[in-house]
């Protein structure tokens, strides 16, 4: 390679091209599905106000998407700090590429979606936004470097993009009322990317000479308050909870940090635009039913990047004195706190607002409630956990493709399995395949389970303890 500029670009374009190829499909898995769902029942009009709000939506989730592989795929600065390169042209260059991707992506997917739809859905105003976003998103992520600040600062960036995004289709808190056809001059100055691009200079500059953020001590007073360390002048009793400790600090609060996060934005939202009661009630309803959602992404939260944050086993994290089974189990312990702290989080307020709306006058009909009754609380749990262990225990592999294969895969199955029961089947078989094709993949989940049991008993992966508990559950 003739400069590290180039070397950067030919590494994220060719080492990465797996990666980006795979998020650029998923991204655009669930529009093509849902408008040629929509077309073969002849409700494809692009003049209908409901089209609308579904370019929006559609739109976000394409920048999101695609965008989580333009933070993973060049990796973080740090990798590069000892090569022969400045700060600014380092931080340029990542940038400059990200953006460039996010643009082509976006541009691509819209044109190709008006053109098999004929939506006539404006190609520049979303790709602009979606490039500075993955700037901005870049710039805070890369300045607080997973300090107490970032979810502040990523959350501060987002919404910031997402409520100026949503005033270019009319009130930025009301349903969308027209497209945003025309980028003006006072648009294109509001999409400069020149202060993401200084801030991200600034905070990596600081990085670069090991110079931490500033802090208030809150974080700090809130861990000595509600977490106080094990180690008080003793040593631990085992190696057991001296890793447990480590992992606490190093991946637990990231999940209960998100739902907090999610939970104070819509309180927030929710004050100032709506101030409904019957929503707030479905908006925790909802709530619970994404905390799998949730989930997956403080499982991502808190486990990226190639250090022994991340969970597959580094070469310095398996020189530490515990066996095979005492560091899974030490690991899914941390997931299970995590977890159960996460949906405390949820489930308390959520308690103290049905008590307080039953004897207000009665708790509203929500269909999930009416299906399920209270046993939504434990499902919400059980769905929760079982995200966030399963990524995790593939994670533990190392294999990171293998993780995106299985996300992509099942997404992809459940839609496909939708799509042949509506529109390839007739109505009275519709049901009876569905039940089918579900019951064939629980066996096949159940049948697989009990194997690599089986397997990791037989390779002393799982000591008798464990098998007695399982057994007994």
């Amino acid at each position: 390679m003739r400069s590290v500029p180039v070397a950067i670009t030919w590494e994220m374009l060719v080492g990465g091209r797996w990666s980006l190829l795979t998020f650029a499909v998923g991204a655009n898995a669930m529009p093509l599905f849902l408008l040629s769902a929509l077309r073969l029942d002849g409700r494809v009009d692009s003049t209908d106000p409901s089209m609308l709000a579904m370019h929006l939506v559609l739109v976000q989730m394409n920048m999101f998407i695609f965008g989580m592989s333009l933070m993973d795929t060049p990796g973080q600065p740090s990798r590069l700090f000892a090569l022969p390169i400045s700060t600014p042209a380092m931080v340029g260059w990542q940038m400059l590429l990200g953006m460039v991707l996010m643009i082509l992506e976006s541009v691509a997917s819209t044109a190709c979606l008006n053109a098999l739809f004929d939506l006539g859905w404006p190609l520049w105003g979303p790709a602009l936004v979606a490039a500075v976003g993955v700037a901005g998103i870049q710039a805070a992520l890369w300045t607080t470097d997973k300090s107490a600040w970032s979810p502040f600062a990523f959350g501060a960036v987002g919404i910031g993009f997402g409520l100026w995004f949503k005033s270019r289709f009319g009130p930025t808190f009301s349903m969308p009322i027209h497209l945003w056809i025309e980028v003006t001059p006072v648009e294109v100055l509001m999409l400069s990317v020149g202060l993401s691009y200084l801030v991200a200079v600034v905070g990596v500059a600081r990085r670069r000479c090991g110079e931490p953020l500033p802090s208030l001590g809150i974080i700090a007073w809130f861990v000595r308050v509600f977490d106080p360390p094990a180690y008080n002048g003793s040593r631990f009793a085992t190696p057991a909870e001296a890793q447990f400790w480590f992992e606490w600090r190093n991946k637990g609060w990231a999940l209960p940090a998100v739902v907090v996060f999610g939970m104070t934005s819509g309180l927030i939202i929710w004050s100032i635009s709506i101030r409904d009661r019957t929503q707030l009630f479905e908006a925790f309803v909802g709530g619970g039913g994404m905390l799998s959602a949730i989930g997956f992404i403080g499982f991502l939260l808190g486990n990226f990047g190639s250090s022994d944050s991340a969970f597959e086993m580094g070469h310095f994290l398996a020189t530490r004195p515990l066996t095979n089974p005492e560091m899974s189990r030490v690991l899914l312990k941390v997931l299970a706190k995590s977890v159960l702290l996460a949906w405390g989080i949820w489930a308390v307020p959520f308690v103290l607002l049905s008590g307080i709306l039953f004897a207000s006058g009665g708790i509203p009909d929500v269909e999930l409630l009416r299906n399920l009754g209270w046993w939504y609380f434990p499902v919400t749990l059980l769905g929760c956990w079982t995200v966030v262990s399963v990524f995790a225990s593939v994670a533990m592999t190392g294999r990171t493709l293998l993780l995106v294969q299985i996300i992509v895969g099942g997404f992809a199955i459940a839609l496909g399995s939708t799509m042949f029961s509506k529109y390839a089947l007739p109505r009275e078989s519709r049901l009876p395949f569905e039940r089918g094709f579900w019951l064939a993949i629980g066996v096949m989940l159940a049948l697989g389970t009990a194997w690599a049991f089986v397997a990791a008993r037989r390779r002393g992966l799982i000591g008798t303890p464990i098998v007695a508990g399982a057994l007994s559950v």
